[in-house]
């Protein structure tokens, strides 16, 4: 009797414990599926969208800087200017040259008188009263009048360039700020000499955005892409911004194994500081969705790689 049990109780025992081993399967299949995001920190820091070394395009003494360091300044201002004596008087007398007019008058003038005595002649000839040769002679006069007055406007014109030449060279003696910024650092003060391999006056930072740099390990960059939300923590400030990853280098870093990454931020209050340590903050998915994520850099790899599969082949 008892065995007779055992027989009985042994496949149904078999069939239960089968039947929770798939549950428990399913189970942990589903809790995966809808795991909760991980959360993702890296260290970084921030630089300005553009370090720019604002330099002197001709060589020459420094007569004046008109900035200080941490001064703001806009596109195209005078940040510094070089000795222009020199410059200023071909200017000057270039106006000069181009204002004279008197060459095209006498030209103007010359070529009327030329004119109404070619009349006169052809009138007398009509009437059988000059002869052909003063005719011919007159046509001549004229045709060299209109030559010498042609000659006269041309080189009026030629003046006028060489006055925009001298015009350039003296505005080139000054040194302008290529966009807004701030100053951050002056190189030369007022008397020194700007040399052809040390024309840097100044280094300008363009501010009103701002450059998050972090650099992830290359087996977690698969789980970025661009575009996806993100918040950066400011260690100076304490302030923690919502922004989004702008770009993913296509290279991994030899040395440190890590790719960079970049976020910009919006700056046009200049609360941020260059050069700030920060945090970037932000949501890994799941293990089961993130294996059909790809990232930019991804794609690119096998995008590289798939021409040699083929040429293996």
């Amino acid at each position: 009797m008892s065995y007779l049990n055992f027989r009985i109780r042994l496949p149904l025992a078999l069939t239960l414990l089968l039947l929770g081993i798939g549950l428990a399967k399913r189970s942990y299949a589903q809790s995966g599926l809808h795991a909760p995001a991980q959360t993702l920190v890296y260290d970084g820091f921030t630089r300005p969208l553009y370090d720019v070394m604002v330099a002197a395009s001709e060589a020459g003494i420094l007569r004046s800087v008109l900035v200080e360091e941490g001064d703001s300044v806009e596109k195209d201002q005078v940040i510094a200017r070089l000795d222009d004596e020199m410059q200023r008087s071909a200017v000057e007398i270039a106006a000069r040259q181009a204002s004279m007019k008197g060459a095209v008058d006498a030209a103007v003038a010359e070529r009327l008188l030329q004119e109404q005595r070619l009349r006169m002649l052809r009138e007398l000839e009509a009437k059988n009263m000059s002869r052909p040769d003063e005719v011919r002679r007159a046509e001549a006069d004229f045709s060299i009048a209109k030559a010498k007055l042609t000659s006269a406007e041309e080189q009026m014109e030629l003046r006028k360039l060489e006055l925009e030449r001298y015009q350039l060279q003296l505005e080139r003696r000054q040194i302008r700020a290529p966009s807004k910024g701030i100053i951050s650092h002056l190189f030369l003060d007022r008397g020194e000499f700007v040399s052809p391999n040390e024309p840097v006056v100044a280094r300008l930072l363009v501010v009103d955005r701002i450059v998050g740099i972090f650099n992830v390990p290359a087996e977690e960059i698969r789980f970025l892409s661009v575009g996806s939300p993100a918040r950066v923590y400011f260690r100076s400030t304490g302030a923690t911004l919502a922004t989004t990853i702008h770009s993913i280098a296509p290279n991994i870093d030899g040395e440190s194994g890590t790719v960079m990454v970049r976020v910009e931020l919006d700056n046009a209050n200049q609360m941020i500081l260059a050069g700030d340590r920060c945090t970037l903050t932000l949501n890994r998915a799941p293990s089961g969705n993130a294996i059909h994520r790809k990232s930019n850099f991804e794609q690119s790899f096998q995008a590289k790689e798939r021409p040699r599969e083929v040429l293996s082949r």
